[in-house]
């Protein structure tokens, strides 16, 4: 398991998930200084990579996002998210609890620790829509995943030997099903720098076991896919990152993106190891 210690989800609609911080819908009241009477609001502006579901997975540069919040109590911020020349937008409001509130265009969400510069973003973030042929009655996917800009990329499985990642996250749900799969899925990196996925539902196999070579997960965390067996995964790849949370703890996170081929995608996945 890796080494963080605080976590925020941020969840929207239906979705119930056991961390911390969790809210949706709701109005806001607005705050700012006091500058001789005149009202000024403060805004806190987190940038992100954008990882979408759809993007091609043989070394497409990820997209750009961005949240803006105003703090607890203060006014409707929002999260710009999405391909690029497809970007869409939402609200994103903190409370006077700390309750995180995303707006109409996003069905669910998922974060992941607290981000380096602001307690009420996330260091990761997991935004979840309808889509045709998607899960469940709603048919939500996982669309696409924020990673701070503060991140560090770490792109060799030596860097990372010895983590283990038991919680695995797809659709906004742990397990990527409904209900949860809470338990059953593990990634670790082993000590010669190969990697074993263990995937109970959906990911890169389905109920099923899989070692990468050292050379085989060099290749995935940079960006480079490497043949995997699951329903969309027939190429994978595992961007990884290293950052620190609102605490100045470090953590780490992976992002595993697979699809039915390398580019011109008809059908992906993105789903987040934490």
């Amino acid at each position: 398991m890796n080494s963080q210690t605080t976590k925020i989800a941020l969840i929207c609609t239906s979705v119930v998930a056991g961390l911390s911080l969790s809210a949706c819908g709701g109005g806001t009241v607005s705050i700012g200084i006091d500058d001789g009477g005149t009202f000024v609001p403060v805004a806190v502006v987190s940038s992100y990579k954008d990882i979408n579901f759809l993007q091609n997975v043989n070394g497409m540069s990820s997209g750009i996002a961005s949240i803006v919040n105003y703090g607890p109590g203060g006014q409707t911020g929002s999260v710009t998210f999405g391909p690029a020349g497809m970007q869409t937008m939402s609200g994103y409001t903190v409370s006077a609890s700390g309750n995180v509130y995303w707006g109409n265009n996003v069905y669910a969400a998922l974060g992941f620790d607290t981000n380096f510069k602001d307690a009420y973003a996330p260091s990761l973030a997991m935004i979840c829509n309808p889509v045709v042929g998607g899960v469940g009655n709603a048919n939500i996917v996982s669309t696409d995943v924020l990673v701070s800009t503060n991140a560090v990329p770490v792109y060799s499985g030596l860097q990372l030997a010895g983590l283990r990642f038991s919680q695995y996250f797809e659709n906004c749900q742990a397990g990527g099903t409904n209900p949860p799969q809470v338990g059953g899925n593990n990634l670790t990196f082993n000590a010669d720098g190969s990697a074993t996925i263990i995937t109970v539902n959906g990911g890169s196999q389905v109920n099923g076991f899989l070692n990468l070579t050292p050379t085989q997960v060099n290749a995935a965390l940079q960006g480079l896919p490497v043949q995997t067996y699951g329903p969309f995964g027939y190429y994978t790849t595992l961007s990884a990152y290293q950052y620190k949370n609102a605490s100045g703890l470090t953590g780490y996170a992976v992002v595993e993106h697979g699809s039915d081929m390398p580019i011109n995608l008809r059908n992906g996945y993105v789903a987040v190891w934490y």
